[in-house]
C-alpha cells in the first residue's frame, strides 16, 4: 500500500514514482495498492497498480482531503478487501511542502466556525506556510497549530515540529485502527518515503501496529524511494519479510543516490519494533545520568551544550542519537557515568537489534547511527505537545529536556 498525498509542489515526483511503480507492476504474489492525489488532477485516484499501466481500473474518489486521517484509513480498508494478503507494507509519501496559504486559510475557517476567531492574519499564514508546518500530513495537526491563542505560540508550534508531533499521533491511530479492523494483524513495514520520520518518537508511537519501519533522518529529496529497485527484489522474493524488505529499502535507496552527491545528504534508517523497549531503556539511563551530571558538576550544563552544538542536527530540532552520544563520552572524570550510558546507547544503535540496517551519505551526516530524538536547542522552548506522545509519556527523555532546559534558565 503506497499513500500518495501529492496535493503540493512535488506532485510531479508523484506522476515519476507511479511510473515506477508501473515498471513492475502487481503480480500473482504481490499487489501494490495506491492511493493518489495530485494537483493536476481533478480527482484522487485509487488502484491497484500493473505492469505499463495494462488493465489498471483506477477508481475516481473526487476531490478527498489526502490530509484527513479517515481518508487514509479508507485507503488501508480498501487495499486490504481488494487485495487480500498474507503481509501487508504501507508507505506513507509526503515529502512536505503541503501547506500553502490558500490550504491553510480554508482550515483556518473551520477553526473559527468550531472555536472562535483566534487572531490569524493573512501574512502570518503564508509564514506558516513557509515553516515546519507545511511539512504536517494531516490537516488534523494544522487545526492544532492554527487554534492556538497567539501568534507566539503558534510561532513556536510550527517552528519546533510540533505538527510532526501531532502527525505522529493521527498516524498512529490510522495503523491501530487498520491493526484491529480490517487486516487482523499489524503491518509487517511502515515505511515513510517522507522527510524527518526516522525519529525515536514517531517508531515508538507505531511500535503496537508496524514490525518495523524505515524512515529518514535527513530531508528527502524530490525523487524519493526507487520504486522500480525495491519492487523488483520484492517480485523477485515476495516471501521477504518486513524486516528483510526495510534492509531492501535502505540499501536501494542509498545506492541510487550514491553517484550523484548533489542529493547529498542522504539518510535512510531501518528499525525493528521488538527491539524498541531495550534502546528506549538505554536512553532512560542516559537521561538519568545527563540530569544527575548537570546536577553535579558546575560546568555539566554548558558541557552538554557543547556536545549538543557538535552533533549533527535535523532543522534545529532532531538529533541524531549516535553523534549526540559520540559528543558526550569526553565530558572528564565527572562524566563517567553519562559516558558509560553513551556508549550503551551507540552499541544499542549497531545493526542486528533495534537498528537493522542504516545508511548514509555526504560529510554532514558522516558517523549519523539512522535514529533521532527531540532535543530543542537552548534557544528554543519545549513543544507545548511533546508531553503527549506515548515516549514522552512512558520514559526519561522529557524528564530530561525540562531538567535541561531549566539549567538553562538557571532555575
Amino acid at each position: 500500500m503506497v499513500y500518495i498525498a501529492g496535493f503540493n509542489n512535488l506532485s510531479p515526483f508523484a506522476s515519476k514514482d507511479l511510473e515506477e511503480m508501473r515498471e513492475v507492476g502487481s503480480t500473482d504474489d504481490v499487489n501494490v495498492a495506491v492511493f493518489v492525489k495530485q494537483l493536476d488532477r481533478d480527482s484522487a485516484e485509487r488502484l491497484i497498480v500493473q505492469r505499463d499501466g495494462q488493465g489498471e481500473s483506477p477508481e475516481q474518489l473526487g476531490d478527498v482531503d489526502s490530509g484527513n486521517p479517515q481518508t487514509m484509513l479508507d485507503f488501508v480498508r480498501w487495499a486490504a478487501q481488494s487485495a487480500p494478503a498474507e503481509r501487508y507494507a504501507l508507505v506513507v509519501w509526503n515529502h512536505g511542502s503541503g501547506w500553502q496559504p490558500d490550504d491553510l486559510e480554508q482550515i483556518y475557517s473551520e477553526v473559527r466556525a468550531e472555536r472562535g476567531d483566534t487572531g490569524v492574519t493573512g501574512r502570518e499564514l503564508g509564514v506558516r506556510a513557509s515553516q515546519q508546518i507545511d511539512r504536517s500530513l494531516f490537516s488534523s495537526t494544522v487545526k492544532e497549530v492554527l487554534a492556538l491563542p497567539d501568534a507566539g505560540e503558534r510561532g513556536i508550534a510550527s517552528d519546533d515540529g510540533t505538527g510532526h508531533s501531532l502527525d505522529t499521533i493521527e498516524l498512529s491511530r490510522v495503523l491501530e485502527s487498520a491493526h484491529e479492523g480490517d487486516l487482523g494483524q499489524p503491518f509487517e513495514l511502515l515505511g515513510m518515503d517522507a522527510c524527518l520520520m526516522s525519529t525515536l518518537e514517531v517508531s515508538y508511537e507505531a511500535r503496537a501496529h508496524t514490525r518495523n519501519v524505515v524512515g529518514s533522518e535527513e530531508l528527502e529529496p524530490g525523487d524519493g524511494w526507487p520504486y522500480s529497485l525495491i519492487l523488483g527484489d520484492l517480485v523477485a522474493n515476495p516471501d521477504m519479510d518486513g524486516a528483510e524488505l526495510g534492509r531492501t529499502v535502505v540499501r536501494r535507496y542509498a545506492e541510487s543516490y550514491r553517484n550523484d552527491e548533489s542529493k547529498w545528504p542522504i539518510t535512510q534508517c531501518a528499525v525493528a519494533s521488538d527491539g524498541i523497549d531495550a534502546f528506549s531503556d538505554s536512553l532512560d539511563t542516559l537521561a538519568g545520568a545527563l540530569r544527575g551530571f548537570m546536577r553535579d558538576d558546575e560546568l555539566g550544563v554548558f558541557k552538554v551544550q557543547q556536545a549538543q552544538a557538535r552533533s549533527a542536527d535535523f532543522t534545529g530540532e532532531l538529533y541524531d542519537l549516535r553523534t549526540l552520544c559520540a559528543n558526550l563520552r569526553g565530558l572528564g572524570p565527572s562524566g563517567e557515568t553519562v559516558e558509560d550510558a553513551a556508549t550503551k546507547v551507540m552499541e544499542a544503535l549497531e545493526p542486528g537489534s533495534y537498528v537493522l540496517a542504516e545508511e548514509h551519505l555526504g560529510p554532514t551526516v558522516e558517523g549519523c547511527g539512522g535514529v533521532t530524538a527531540y532535543l530543542p536547542p537552548p534557544s528554543s522552548r519545549i513543544s507545548r505537545f511533546y508531553g503527549d506522545l506515548s515516549f514522552a509519556k512512558q520514559h526519561g527523555w522529557d524528564e530530561f529536556l525540562r531538567s535541561y532546559h531549566r539549567a538553562i534558565r538557571g532555575e
